[in-house]
């Protein structure tokens, strides 16, 4: 899989967020017929086509000085930090620079055309005209792009190719039966002619580790298939056969390689030892395990749009201030948002009652798993891959040296106060066969359970 970053650039009001509106069939970016309602700020939708991610910036127009609410200062400054922030993670891939369709080409455009170039500091990138406002020619877009070739070329107006389309309703007068899906279809034919990776796929890829938890049945399999847009974790509706150990996933994405670990998480503290402690146990072997692997990257909570529960913050805590010692980035998945009219909406209206319970992030995804929602399964893809992307520089954890088993385990028992726990050699028994510890391992996790007031020395 492929991720291309395509940026959109031109003046203001001249259609740049409906023509991304119209790639996916919804409305993702703001629209107005208000030149003083323009984009303001970069904005990013992503979208999946043909197993590759695109993402698409939606960048403020250049003459807003003039027309717009943006000065074109500030609209350049905004170019530029784009292109360096892009140049410095997978690299811009393919420039659409949008313009309104008139009979001549103004020293105005020029001048825009010039500034986007300016903006981009000599990084090579193909840059494509997405000419709007089709619907008003009277003749052909190849008529019309022949005959205006001396202009462009006296103006140095340099194009690797080019569109002119309408971003009209079928409906929208005059009514024309598959207007919007035709123009829709030369969009996509245009910017997957000319994006092109930047990296040979002899570069090496960015590993990236991430863990995956929650409780059991709030839908990590269904998000790891989210992931990779076909069924390859197991889902059931049955708790008893959800998952209930680490199981990793390898994915693409771009210049990413991601490693998904799909664990489970803590469950309610009144199903006692079995359940509880193996599940404690088991997420500390895995973080074991991941640090052999290079480390922690990232952690992935997946939690049911529901109520925050008091097992929601046990395993907030078990895995981001225990286990990883609030050294790794986590991220929020929110699952089973299907029913919600904007699955967005959620977010906003629970936010506030999250960081109430301590639960923050650095970012989420709201999202649902049912493929019988295509749109909303579409934009659910589109979520996870931009948390995943958007997430991977904030650094790794590594486990440090031993006396990090023995802090670890002291703060869980916060975590396993109600719990019934074995004492004696049947709790040194019952974690090295029903938890698979070292014999060592087991007797030292022991004492820590069985000394409340142990402190290290």
């Amino acid at each position: 899989m492929v991720a291309y970053n395509i940026v959109f650039a031109g003046e203001t009001g001249v259609g740049k967020s409906s023509l991304i509106n119209m790639l996916f069939e919804l409305e993702v970016s703001p629209t107005s017929n208000d030149v003083l309602e323009a984009t303001e700020k970069k904005k990013r939708c992503i979208v999946t086509q043909d197993s590759h991610v695109y993402r698409l910036w939606d960048t403020p127009g250049l003459n807003g000085g003039t027309q717009g609410g943006v000065l074109t200062y500030q609209a350049v400054k905004e170019l530029q930090s784009l292109f360096k922030e892009l140049e410095l993670a997978d690299g811009v891939h393919l420039l659409v620079f949008c313009f309104r369709f008139a009979e001549i080409f103004t020293a105005g455009l020029q001048r825009i055309y010039e500034s986007v170039v300016a903006s981009m500091r000599g990084i090579q990138v193909p840059i494509v005209a997405a000419v709007t406002h089709a619907d008003v020619m009277r003749e052909t877009p190849e008529m019309w792009w022949a005959r205006t070739e001396t202009q462009r070329r006296q103006k140095q107006l340099i194009f690797a190719d080019y569109v002119c389309v309408s971003t009209l309703e079928d409906e929208d007068y005059p009514p024309t039966l598959g207007r919007r899906a035709e123009a829709k279809n030369v969009m996509w034919r245009l910017i997957k002619g000319h994006a092109k990776p930047l990296q040979p796929y002899a570069s090496p890829l960015k590993e990236v580790n991430v863990i995956l938890f929650g409780q059991t049945g709030v839908g990590k399999s269904s998000v790891v298939n989210l992931i990779a847009g076909r069924p390859v974790a197991e889902v059931s509706p049955d708790a008893q056969v959800c998952t209930m150990s680490s199981t990793e996933y390898r994915f693409v994405v771009g210049m990413h390689d991601f490693r998904i670990w799909d664990t489970a998480g803590l469950e309610e503290a009144t199903i006692g030892f079995n359940a509880y402690v193996d599940a404690v146990l088991k997420a500390l072997q895995l973080i074991r395990r991941v640090a052999a692997a290079g480390g922690v990257n990232l952690l992935l909570f997946c939690i049911q749009g529901s109520r925050v529960t008091k097992t929601v913050q046990s395993n907030y805590r078990l895995f981001y201030e225990i286990l990883c010692e609030s050294k790794v980035p986590i991220g929020l998945v929110i699952t089973n948002l299907e029913r919600e009219q904007d699955m967005e909406d959620w977010w906003t209206r629970n936010k506030p009652a999250l960081h109430n319970h301590g639960i923050k992030s650095v970012g989420h995804a709201c999202v649902t798993g049912l493929r019988n929602y295509p749109e909303k399964y579409a934009l659910s893809r589109a979520a996870i891959y931009g948390l995943l992307t958007d997430c991977d520089g904030f650094g790794k954890y590594i486990m440090p040296s031993d006396d990090w088993f023995g802090r670890v385990v002291k703060n869980m028992r916060a975590l396993l106060r109600g719990a019934h726990l074995l004492r004696g050699e049947q709790l040194t028994q019952a974690l090295i066969t029903r938890c698979g510890l070292k014999e060592d391992d087991a007797r030292r996790l022991r004492t820590y359970l069985e000394e409340p007031e142990h402190e290290d020395t």
